[in-house]
């Protein structure tokens, strides 16, 4: 089982992005990437280049040729980058931007699969390819990782949600993190709460399963990318991944035996979500209606399945 994955990024503030990009680069196998779009986000400097460089960092071509031969060359990884906007703000005409370009291009390419749209930032980029597409509604999915990104981009997300109930209500779309900020937060499960003890502990997994490992890119850098592999600002110096259920979703049943891509409401390494208006959007999924919590609990529980198996994919190099 493959996936037709397009991640629009706020990379370039805290580095949990970066945290993030590794993880889709070393399940390229299974995420077929068709674009890695650089987006506006909270605190962040949007850089297509400073994306590509974290791509060569990996060094994805020392896995394929010694574990991984299925997942994508880094020159299709380079190549499928491209700058999206860098300020935030509703979409309208003559604002697009090489980002949102991508987006319409690879919704709109003669394929039965359906693109499915990773957000780690500000939705703006999306917004606009919808405004100036609307026809790609259909052949999209988006799993947006909301909270301080819909803080920073009110007016994109909000745009987004407009175009699903007076344009096409039933837009495919994961909202993980609903205003209030930190009243549900979903996506942050994956780094708090669950098992923290021993090697499964967010400074602990780093510290035993990243460090060291991998190479410097035949002496392209002093570092390998296991020392290279930056820690999150908040909570300092942890692994964080706070965009990763956005994949996790995906992987969940692959790899982990558990979940349904296309109903998010049941139970997955990428968390449990309900659809607070089924007759109006049928398609429109936002957190559990609990305490934060409950919420981050349905990505925590499976903390071991999403650590361990990615242990194994570092411990290839």
């Amino acid at each position: 089982m493959t996936y037709r994955v397009l991640v629009s990024t706020g990379l370039g503030g805290d580095p949990d992005d970066i945290q993030s990009l590794y993880r889709l680069i070393h399940y390229s196998d299974v995420l077929k990437v068709e674009g890695i779009t650089s987006c506006t986000g909270p605190g962040s400097t949007p850089s297509a280049d400073l994306i590509r460089h974290w791509v060569q960092r990996v060094d994805v071509e020392h896995l394929r040729a010694n574990a991984y031969p299925q997942l994508m060359a880094e020159e299709e990884l380079l190549d499928s980058v491209v700058q999206g906007a860098t300020t935030a703000g509703r979409p309208g005409p003559g604002q697009e931007t090489d980002g949102s370009r991508k987006i319409v291009e690879r919704a709109l390419v003669d394929s039965e699969e359906i693109l499915w749209v990773p957000v780690w930032g500000s939705i703006t980029d999306v917004a606009q390819a919808l405004h100036d597409a609307p026809e790609i509604a259909s052949r999209i999915r988006i799993n947006y990782i909301g909270s301080s990104n819909t803080v920073n981009d009110p007016d994109a997300r909000d745009y987004v949600f407009e175009f699903m109930a007076e344009q096409f209500p039933e837009l495919w779309w994961i909202e993980n993190g609903v205003l209030p900020k930190l009243s549900r937060d979903t996506f942050r499960g994956v780094y708090q709460t669950g098992e923290q003890g021993g090697e499964w502990g967010n400074i602990a997994f780093i510290e035993q399963n990243i460090r060291g490992r991998g190479t410097n890119h035949n002496g392209l850098f002093d570092e390998v990318c296991g020392d290279a592999f930056p820690v999150a600002g908040w909570p300092k110096g942890s692994l964080k991944e706070g965009d990763s259920p956005t994949l996790l979703h995906l992987l969940s049943p692959v790899f982990g035996g558990v979940g349904d891509v296309d109903h998010p409401s049941a139970e997955s390494w990428g968390g449990q979500y309900e659809r607070p208006d089924p007759n109006r959007f049928p398609n429109y999924y936002t957190d559990l209606n609990a305490d934060a919590e409950t919420c981050q609990g349905t990505i925590s529980k499976w903390r071991v399945g999403y650590l361990s198996h990615w242990k194994e994919r570092w411990g290839r190099y």
